[in-house]
């Protein structure tokens, strides 16, 4: 069993790791206190000034103003005095394919066994969660490698963002995706094959499905849909008019991309609940580019030379026209004022670096700062089905949460200004193990 294999894969990794990333981890009893903080929960409501947060365990279970008092001989208590810093749910990014490299310098997807891509999937992931990242959605992934390190990360045999898998996109024969490196996607022909498909995955768990839907026919669109909700997972599809709008029709639960959305369709998508990853950061033209680049140039973001050539590759990798550029920014701003629910979603890697660069692009995009960090916690939570638990920061909810140092309703990019970050709770040692190499250096760099 291919699943079985890369499972063993991802456990033996631990016997080369040098340095664990477990670094803090507590006991249930454990008390965290997190005061003289400005709290932005990221239900919509304005921040709130001077307050205190008290994670007991894993979980949230007080919200309160003013400044905690550590009485003496308390134990199984630290306390952080945050200085005023903000404290806000962990970030997501809720369309990412965690092995997946565009572009791809050195070859290295060019018959890749499937070892490597654990490795670098698992590091990717890591990577991510020192960015402020707690949550990854996988549309599209080789092996079962999602399933492998969710699994190996909730176990705690490395510390990781919490994932949600789907295993290999499912296309129609010689449809989008069928190409023999990335994500590979399942290639069907009929309405049998989509409900093999869709089974064979449940079978091997995974938490959604993930469609190719520019291809598909009517009937195996329909059986994807079916058989997936038949047994309680949403389908996400990749995604283009028209077949989008035929897809809303027909009861996929999010569009990827939503390249060319009409305004039918976009209301359709409002009224029927259906959320969107426009993966915007995938959809600029060299003006967007280059205006992007300079900002944050102005704003200091530029000091790590290998990060700002990386970063810039990748955007040209993708880069589109003027005009579409312009027309995907329209169709994000359309569906925000329709009322549809938005999500954040990178599609390249380092998971971490463009899932920073979607959330700002959304505000480059027109939206407010409010309504990108809304559609980078609560909306993806609400995505996964898991926003009684995740996805803002409320007495009840697991402790996910970053602390950074300035506003990022200010300005956006002040997510950049990352002091901490918790997990269920632990803290994450946000420092890179000394010795070892940056992702950009290992993938994308040729030297």
């Amino acid at each position: 069993m291919k699943v079985l294999r890369v499972l063993a894969i991802v456990s033996l990794l631990v016997l080369f790791a040098v340095v664990s990333q477990t670094h803090g981890q507590e006991t249930g009893s454990m008390k965290t206190i997190l005061t003289n903080c400005v709290v932005i929960d990221c239900t919509g409501k304005p921040p709130m000034e001077d307050m205190t947060v008290v994670i007991t365990g894993n979980t949230i279970t007080e919200i309160k103003r003013g400044t905690y008092r550590q009485s003496s001989g308390e134990k199984n208590v630290r306390v952080f005095d945050l200085n005023g810093g903000y404290v806000l749910p962990g970030l997501w990014n809720v369309h990412a394919h965690l092995d997946d490299l565009l572009p791809d310098p050195k070859h290295l997807l060019d018959d890749e066994p499937v070892g490597r891509s654990a490795i670098r999937a698992g590091r990717n992931a890591m990577d991510a969660l020192r960015r402020g990242f707690t949550g990854v959605r996988i549309v599209g992934e080789r092996d079962y490698l999602d399933v492998a390190w969710r699994d190996a990360f909730e176990s705690g045999v490395f510390l990781g963002p919490r994932i949600f898998a789907s295993g290999n996109p499912i296309t129609a024969t010689g449809g989008h995706g069928w190409e023999p490196v990335g994500p590979v996607a399942i290639q069907i022909d009929g309405p049998y094959e989509m409900r093999k498909a869709v089974r064979e995955h449940i079978k091997n768990g995974v938490d959604h499905i993930k469609i190719m839907d520019t291809e598909l026919s009517l009937d195996e669109l329909e059986a994807a849909v079916e058989a997936a909700h038949q047994r309680g997972l949403r389908v996400c599809a990749h995604s283009a008019e028209p077949t989008s709008n035929r897809s809303v029709k027909t009861g996929v639960d999010c569009l990827e991309h939503g390249y060319g959305l009409t305004d039918d369709t976009i209301q359709l998508m409002a009224k029927r609940g259906v959320f969107y990853v426009p993966t915007i950061i995938c959809n600029l033209s060299d003006q967007y580019i280059k205006e992007r680049e300079e900002r944050l140039a102005r704003l200091g973001f530029n000091t790590d030379r290998e990060e700002v050539e990386g970063r810039t590759n990748i955007a040209y990798a993708d880069a589109r026209s003027p005009e579409n550029a312009l027309l995907q920014r329209r169709i994000l701003q359309k569906a925000v004022k329709a009322g549809v629910k938005v999500c954040t979603g990178g599609d390249s890697n380092p998971l971490g670096v463009i899932g920073l660069l979607e959330i700002e692009q959304f505000v480059l995009s027109g939206l407010t700062e409010m309504q990108a960090l809304i559609a980078a916690t609560r909306n993806c939570a609400d995505l996964c089905r898991v926003l009684d638990e995740l996805g803002t920061v409320e007495e009840g909810k697991l402790a996910d949460l970053i602390v950074v140092s300035n506003n990022p309703l200010d300005n956006i990019s002040n997510l950049r200004k990352l002091e901490m970050v918790f997990k269920g709770g632990k803290r994450v040692n946000l420092e890179k193990d000394e010795g070892q190499n940056s992702f950009w250096e290992l993938y994308f760099i040729a030297k």
